[in-house]
């Protein structure tokens, strides 16, 4: 059962990773698109897409969160087998 639970640890860790790497690149480009675009094209779809990366990027920074707290209860477990 340690192997097994080993290899959930190591996979959590991973995907928390690159979970993390999303955030970040999410959180670099709605800062771009808030600086770099006009307030006049800042309308309607693209109003849109700036608010729904700022609501992505919060909730990929929550899953990498939950990641982390998986990664903690496995590495638990493991020390109890």
């Amino acid at each position: 059962m340690s192997a097994e639970i080993e290899a959930a640890r190591t996979k959590t860790e991973q995907v928390q990773r690159d979970l993390e790497v999303a955030s970040a690149e999410l959180g670099l480009t709605h800062g771009a698109l808030e600086r770099e675009l006009p307030t006049h094209a800042k309308k309607g779809d693209v109003a849109w897409a700036i608010r729904q990366n700022a609501v992505l990027e919060r909730k990929v920074q929550q899953a990498a969160e939950e990641l982390e707290q998986v990664t903690d209860l496995l590495e638990q477990a493991q020390g109890r087998s």
